[in-house]
């Protein structure tokens, strides 16, 4: 296993600022957020992780050769793009894939449709999300780049096995999963050995971050909240052990959205915490210590 971080984490940070940071704390590679979320006004954190967050690439303003280059320099591999495309935007996916295949990037992240808002029909959107992926896959055969599907809650692909479902009839090397190990927390949760069996060959590429269960006010609705990596439900080194098991070497991104921290104190704990635990095989010299 290999970790990178996802920007998306680190919204205080420009790109050069992240790229000089992660370098430092031990991070071997990046996962650049691209574009702004149609979502974003839904978010409540503290930092605006999703809204006008500045550790994102613009795709029209970008400088892609100043980026590759400092990631280069750095020793950071560009592990992939995210951006926020609706299901049937072929012309963003192509664009989305330019822009990988210029920075050199292996693969652009694709989330499925939501199931919170509008008139919800699964398997309507079922079909269209494995047509998409499908074009998708053309796509990947000539750009070289892969397109991953991620696993989150609020979406029809939010367990192993609802992803398996929609990405089954497709070429593994051109199409693949992104297994997150804190969405699940809130929905899809199956036992992670299982899951990555199911997911075999689709197992592209994993999120890790940790979250718990919350209420808002005495009396609320229980819901879940983001947590620091060693602190929530997930299981990080038994995650990573089991990881190990089935055979992964893929990277595995650090997507941390909590708030205890500033983000680059969390950036900085996470590789802490890393170093600490045997089955992250952490470079650890560099990892400094948990503060």
């Amino acid at each position: 296993m290999r970790f990178s971080y996802a920007t998306i984490a680190l919204p205080t940070l420009t790109p050069l600022q992240a790229i000089e940071e992660l370098s430092r704390s031990g991070y071997r590679g990046v996962e650049w957020k691209v574009g702004e979320a149609p979502h974003a006004m839904s978010s409540t954190s503290a930092f605006s992780f999703l809204k006008n967050n500045k550790c994102t690439l613009d795709p029209d303003s970008t400088d892609r050769k100043e980026i590759r280059d400092a990631c280069e320099a750095a020793g950071l591999t560009i592990v992939g793009l995210g951006p926020y495309l609706a299901v049937g935007d072929e012309d963003g996916l192509q664009r989305m894939m330019l822009l990988a295949s210029d920075l050199g990037a292996s693969q652009v992240r694709l989330q499925a449709p939501r199931t919170t808002s509008g008139t919800f029909d699964y398997p309507k959107l079922a079909e269209e999300t494995r047509q998409y992926l499908a074009f998708a896959e053309d796509l990947a055969a000539t750009t070289g780049v892969r397109v991953v599907l991620e696993m989150h809650h609020d979406t029809i692909a939010p367990s192993a096995s609802l992803a398996f479902a929609l990405v089954s009839k497709l070429d593994p090397a051109r199409i693949g999963v992104i297994y997150d190990a804190g969405n699940v927390v809130w929905e899809g949760y199956e036992n992670p050995r299982m899951a990555f069996q199911i997911l075999g060959p689709y197992l592209h590429h994993v999120h890790l971050k940790n979250a718990t269960v919350a209420r808002s006010a005495p009396g609320a609705k229980w819901g879940h909240a983001w947590s620091p990596l060693d602190a929530g439900m997930v299981p990080v080194a038994e995650v990573l052990g089991l990881l190990d098991d089935h055979g992964y070497t893929g990277w595995v991104s650090l997507e941390d959205l909590s708030t205890e921290r500033d983000p680059v104190a969390t950036l900085r704990f996470n590789a802490a915490v890393l170093s600490g635990i045997p089955e992250a095989s952490w470079p650890g010299a560099s990892a400094g210590s948990v503060r």
